[in-house]
């Protein structure tokens, strides 16, 4: 995520904090309806950002919720399917 708030930051500033705040918006949202998620592959769901070509890959557990990957989607969009 680091590298890409950087990469976002260099292309226009301020960039960078706004998909910080969208990948939080998105965390939080999952927090409060875990089930939001449309559900994907290995029991996984799946949240896409709001305005940048990313999603949040996660499972519900019995209590937690567990980030498995914030992914592009466009390069390598299942790369956090070897993480099962």
């Amino acid at each position: 995520m680091t590298e890409a708030a950087l990469y976002y930051e260099a292309a226009r500033s301020g960039f960078g904090d706004i998909f910080l705040d969208d990948i939080q918006h998105a965390i939080d949202a999952i927090r409060e309806r875990p089930e939001i998620g449309a559900k994907v592959a290995y029991g996984f769901r799946r949240v896409l950002v709001r305005r940048f070509p990313f999603s949040i890959v996660y499972a519900v557990e019995a209590e937690a919720i567990v980030v498995v990957a914030v992914s592009h989607q466009r390069r390598r969009p299942e790369y956090w399917k070897a993480r099962k």
